[in-house]
């Protein structure tokens, strides 16, 4: 059963977060964003909990890039990932320019100028410790509900061997076996969850 929660965690973490690689547990992460012409700028893991540091620039050595003070921007939507700036100032589109008749973006060619330093993620159990790493001083529960009971049907799936989603009849010796077209339970808990990228 540990083995089967183990792979349901995996599992889970792979469908909110959109990636091979994704997690929605506490964490703190250093990501580079470029601009998007628009005064939010959206970072790639959910939920933020708190930004530690924003950059202009991934050039932080003396006389790099400009560090801005925590007074400077603002956690807009935590779920959705977006900060903007307190001053309502916009992040310039960070794209490679053509000059031909007009000037335009090249296409898939954006640089990812701002450097952000942030925590993010779910807390499963309250906890009364506190590591050196948390951006944040909060310890008790954030997961919700419906995101644990997802791993637990999932863990049970995996348990069984299940087969859910598989339909079949059978009549003598021909058989004919076809997938199912519901969505089944574990998708539906995830999908107010999942993150589109």
């Amino acid at each position: 059963m540990d083995l089967a929660l183990t792979h349901a965690t995996d599992w889970v973490e792979r469908y909110i977060t959109n990636s091979q690689a994704g997690s929605i547990r506490r964490s703190v992460v250093r990501e580079t964003v470029a601009g998007s012409v628009s005064q939010q700028l959206m970072l790639s893991r959910t939920p933020i909990r708190k930004v530690a540091r924003m950059f202009d620039s991934t050039n932080t050595s003396s006389g790099g890039g400009k560090e801005y003070c925590s007074t400077d921007f603002r956690i807009e939507d935590p779920q959705a990932g977006f900060v903007s700036f307190t001053n309502d100032a916009g992040f310039a589109l960070d794209a490679l320019w053509e000059y031909d008749i007009s000037r335009r973006p090249r296409p898939a060619q954006v640089q990812r100028r701002w450097l952000v330093e942030y925590e993010y993620g779910w807390i499963r159990n309250e906890t009364s410790s506190t590591c050196a790493a948390w951006l944040s001083t909060s310890t008790g529960r954030t997961l919700p509900e419906d995101v644990e009971r997802a791993v637990l049907l999932k863990a049970l799936e995996f348990y069984q061997g299940s087969t859910r989603g598989v339909e079949g009849i059978k009549v003598g010796p021909l058989s004919l076996n076809y997938a199912s077209e519901g969505l089944d339970d574990v998708i539906l808990l995830l999908a107010p969850f999942r993150r589109l990228t």
